[in-house]
């Protein structure tokens, strides 16, 4: 009997271990065996009344087992190294896609900080933005004006001086 519970928890752990190692399901299929054949020695050894009751038992435990795995591993040493527990805001530097940041730029003047070749950035009123030309090849240094904004992309084209 012990050792049918030893490969069903030999199965578990490998179910658990698929979650993070990239086997291509390799492991977890072989979890999956490993339970299913723990489950067959019960009834092989005991009988069918046995045997439903053990099958009966891993139905409901290793369900209960997984939740409660996932519930405690962030408090764990290496759930604490899996799972990252800072916060990204925009104070601390982590920033995403608004609207009102592009809103305003359509027709403002600026400098390319690299080479556009067509893709590069440019500074723009001291903010600096990635950028796109049309397919001109603007140089580094070079003044900008922003022709359109679609979204966060934005498209600019040499400034020409008159």
């Amino acid at each position: 009997m012990w050792l049918a519970v030893g490969l069903a928890v030999a199965g578990l752990v490998a179910i658990i271990v698929e979650m993070f190692v990239p086997a291509l399901g390799l492991i977890g299929v072989a979890g999956l065996g490993a339970i299913v054949a723990s489950i067959v020695m019960v009834y092989r050894q005991f009988g069918t009344l046995v045997g439903s009751l053990y099958l009966g038992g891993a139905i409901v435990v290793l369900p209960v087992l997984i939740v409660l795995y996932f519930k405690y591993l962030p408090k764990t040493f290496v759930g604490k190294k899996l799972i990252q527990h800072e916060v990204q805001n925009p104070e601390g530097g982590y920033s995403s896609f608004t609207a009102g940041k592009y809103a305003e730029l359509p027709g403002k003047h600026g400098v390319s900080l690299t080479i556009l070749r067509p893709v590069g950035m440019v500074l723009i009123d001291g903010t600096k933005y990635s950028a796109v030309t049309a397919g001109e090849f603007v140089e580094a240094g070079q003044a900008v004006t922003v022709a359109k904004v679609e979204g966060s992309r934005v498209v600019v084209r040499p400034r020409r001086t008159k």
